[in-house]
């Protein structure tokens, strides 16, 4: 190799290129888009040696600990003294732990063990690098700290101990000697503090004089007025772009000595937009040496991609300071106090009583259990041999009318046991408070993705189902049955485990004053929908949204939402979905994970009169398809007739909660069978739970409304503060989360326009020939004696842009009037002039 082959050409002369060398260099730089494929398989190849060097770090915390455990009792059991350090691991085991235990002794060695456990957890994904960096630290200082205090309590002088170790003894020797007895704990306690303040931000002379555990010097002050009254806040990461900027805007916010200016709306919007990722150029990773050309184009991807994933997790590490609350409990009503319970003598006469009753029918069998629930009590009884099933269940209004009761449910026969479960109601009713499920241990450690608290069963126990396994839930009631208190209760349920990030809200309330109290809530993602129109744009949103992450899914290979959200969580590059248009660097996925969409609807009746034809189709849709992108549908009524809840809704309902009905005809509509109509109303329900025919009685949770009021104002304190600095605040991350979220309304009217330019580009030219529709357009107005663009868009099945030529078409060709405002446009022709405006050249054949 010459001179100028090591060193390269002078600074004056230039740089000899072979041909060779050109065409290489060539094909590095201009390098074809990457293959999805090899970067999926490279992500594959990352994790799975991340597994196998997590399963090797925690074998070797096994090992080290097993080695020194033993080591050490072998060591006490034989005398105090390192000479006896012996165990069951072999000359390794010994090799490992002799030093260790003789320098550091048992107190100061067992720490050992932990740090390559912690690091084991750090390749796992369980802990970030930071928090592996400050428990590595924790558990260094305390394997040097724990033996010097050790060694100050046992008084041990310079010789080795078995417990303290050389560097126990020795360390402590000298610290007595040099500051005394009380000078050396007073410099072991400081060492401790500073310990625990530097690796885990933890101060325990604070918790000591505060009384309770003290937080990050970081910690809002509003945080711990809401911890002093609720006792458990449990903090979420927030994981939206609005998120990742809030720390900074609360920097700038902070009050200054000098007087500091206002905030301006303009350079705080600019302030939180993120600036674009630097694009990493192929050529300079092709000039580092000599590579082969998949070489330097695998390098290129790698370096793309990891730069955007660094970039993200970045911006997650940033959102970790703020951090999103669960109302506290306190804001809930607690349970009032206790009726006496049934007593055993009230409940043996009446099952004396019911037999008694079955025999005047010539029915023979006897009581063999009882359930005692907060609102009937379900006595089993055992038909002698003979007895036709079918005979008692005939005879429920007769033994309402014997037990001098409001009605009486028959089970006939319990699932699973072979008797006749006969529900009669209590003579005081237990009330199931809300609170009282939320307090709840079940609650509190379910792994349900979406539990809702729903009440309580027969025996008394709370009914915690997940919304996400349904996956979509049907809900019929009479008036004044429960059906609302229901709908607010899976509402509270919900918003007491998910923050925005991870759940967002769409509500369709066409009575216009059920839901319209949750406007202020932050997981809404648009406010509550009442006019039914918007309805069926916001059902044609959420289809939009299940198609786009549908997309996203298949291109990184992803079978649901959970699935998807744990690579994000995991920091694995993601793609968005393929599209020629967009350069392969642009097509790496950065917003986070995904949150879940509930869509309620608490009157289907109103949307089936009106707009049946543009709600039924995307219903039927979503519950068919959206369940594993993260989407369900919570449908309420109070007409549970086929006409509202169609064979077609109804077939992708598994589950469903049916209180009190007017008749039996509506009771098999909304649970395929009877039982229904003799339920006692205020919550008395039944619940087909998923994966199951036979429905569960159980009483429904009872919220009211003046504590949905406190939980909104919880929520509006939050936002609007009592400081400008907090409103300002709040108002700069509004403005990013619009910057985010696009109008639904407005994103759907678009879509719309453009679907419709696109169907009458063929249609209509530019000569001003008449839309095929014409004819059938015209027929629609004179028979409604009016017309309208939202006329022709329900009963033709066209997008607004269509609609609005053809009304211009028809007021062109003299049938329709010139506009008035809001109110259709005026007739001008009857039905048999029709022919002469038409010319018959566009009519329909």
């Amino acid at each position: 190799m010459g001179v100028r082959a090591l060193f390269g050409a002078g600074p004056d002369e230039p740089e000899v290129t072979t041909a060779r060398g050109a065409r290489k260099r060539a094909a590095v730089e201009v390098a074809p888009e990457p293959n999805p494929r090899d970067l999926l398989r490279a992500q594959r190849r990352a994790a799975l040696r991340d597994e196998v060097g997590a399963l090797a770090w925690l074998a070797l915390a096994i090992f080290l600990g097993g080695v020194l455990l033993a080591a050490a009792w072998s060591a006490i059991s034989a005398g105090d003294g390192t000479d006896a350090v012996r165990g069951p691991f072999g000359a390794i085991g010994s090799l490992v732990a002799t030093p260790l235990l003789t320098i550091l002794g048992w107190t100061g060695a067992l720490f050992l063990p932990f740090a390559p456990f912690v690091h084991a957890l750090r390749r796992f994904g369980r802990l970030s690098a930071r928090d592996d960096r400050n428990w590595l630290l924790f558990l260094g200082g305390c394997a040097l700290l724990t033996p010097v205090v050790v060694a100050l309590a046992l008084g041990v002088g310079r010789d080795s101990n078995l417990a303290v170790g050389v560097w126990g003894g020795f360390v402590a020797f000298y610290a007595v000697t040099g500051f005394g007895a009380f000078g050396a704990w007073l410099l072991m306690a400081f060492a401790l503090c500073a310990l625990t303040i530097g690796t885990l931000a933890w101060n325990p002379v604070r918790a000591l004089l505060a009384g309770r555990p003290a937080a990050a010097a970081s910690e809002a002050d509003d945080t711990a007025d809401v911890a002093a009254i609720d006792g458990e806040v449990a903090p979420r990461k927030r994981r939206s772009r609005a998120a990742a900027i809030v720390e900074d805007i609360a920097v700038a916010l902070e009050p200054a000595p000098e007087e500091m200016p206002a905030l301006d709306p303009v350079l705080a919007k600019r302030a939180l937009t993120p600036a674009a990722p630097e694009p990493v150029v192929p050529a300079e990773e092709a000039r580092r040496g000599k590579r082969t050309k998949a070489d330097a184009k695998a390098d290129t991807d790698a370096a793309a991609v990891g730069k955007l994933v660094a970039e993200m997790q970045a911006a997650d590490a940033a959102t970790a300071e703020t951090m999103a609350e669960r109302p506290p409990k306190a804001i809930l009503s607690e349970a009032p106090p206790r009726n006496a319970e049934v007593g055993r003598k009230e409940l043996d006469a009446a099952a004396q009583r019911l037999e008694e009753v079955l025999r005047t029918f010539k029915i023979d069998g006897r009581i063999t259990g009882r359930t005692v629930g907060p609102t009937v009590t379900q006595f089993e009884y055992e038909p002698a041999a003979g007895v036709k099933v079918r005979q008692i269940a005939s005879l429920s209004d007769d033994l309402a009318l014997a037990m001098r009761a409001p009605s009486i449910r028959i089970v006939a026969p319990i699932p699973g046991k072979g008797a006749v479960g006969i529900e009669v109601p209590n003579a005081t009713r237990e009330m199931v408070v809300f609170r009282e499920l939320v307090d709840h241990p079940e609650f509190d450690h379910a792994k349900a993705a979406l539990p809702i608290a729903l009440g309580k069963d027969l025996e008394g126990k709370p009914v915690i189902a997940d919304l996400a396994k349904m996956p979509h839930l049907l809900i019929a009631g009479a008036t004044g049955a429960g059906k609302s208190v229901a709908v607010n209760t899976i509402i509270t349920s919900l918003i007491y485990r998910h923050t925005p990030e991870t759940l967002r809200f769409l509500m369709v309330d066409p009575k216009m004053v059920e839901l319209s109290v949750y406007n202020d809530l932050p997981h809404m993602r648009h406010k509550v929908i009442t006019d039914s129109k918007d309805a069926a744009s916001v059902l044609k949103w959420a289809i939009m949204t299940m198609e786009e992450r549908y997309e996203l899914l298949a291109a990184n290979g992803c079978r649901n939402l959970q699935d998807f959200n744990k690579r994000v969580r995991d920091g694995v590059p993601l793609l968005k979905p393929r599209n020629p248009e967009v350069a392969f660097e642009d097509r790496t996925y950065t917003k986070g994970a995904l949150p879940y969409i509930v869509v309620i609807i608490d009157e289907m009746a109103d949307l089936m009169m009106t707009v049946q034809g543009e709600v039924e189709t995307p219903i039927a849709r979503l519950a068919q398809k959206a369940r594993a992108i993260g989407i369900h549908l919570i449908i309420a009524t109070q007409r549970p007739s086929v006409n509202v809840i169609t064979g077609l809704i109804k077939a992708n309902f598994p589950s469903r909660i049916a209180f009190r009905v007017a008749s039996q005809i509506d009771s098999r509509t909304i649970l395929d069978g009877m039982g229904a109509e003799t339920l006692l109303g205020n919550g008395d329900m039944l619940f087909i739970p998923p994966g199951k025919s036979e429905p569960s009685r159980l009483q429904g949770a009872y919220l009211s409304s003046e504590e949905t009021e406190r939980l909104m104002d919880w929520y509006r304190d939050r936002k609007n503060g009592t400081s400008a600095e907090a409103r300002d605040l709040a108002a700069a991350i509004d403005a990013a989360q619009a910057d985010d979220e696009e109008d639904i309304l407005e994103m759907v009217r678009k879509r719309e326009a453009l679907a419709a330019g696109q169907d009458a580009g063929d249609e209509e030219s530019a000569s001003g020939e008449r839309d095929k529709l014409f004819f059938d357009a015209a027929e629609v107005c004179i028979q409604n004696q009016g017309g309208s663009t939202s006329l022709l868009q329900r009963r033709l099945k066209i997008g607004y842009g269509r609609a609005a030529r053809v009304i211009d078409q028809l007021h062109a060709a003299g049938i329709l009037g010139p506009p008035d405002g809001s109110k259709p446009r005026d007739v001008l022709v009857g039905i048999e002039e029709l022919p002469r405006f038409v010319g018959g050249g566009n009519a329909r054949d």
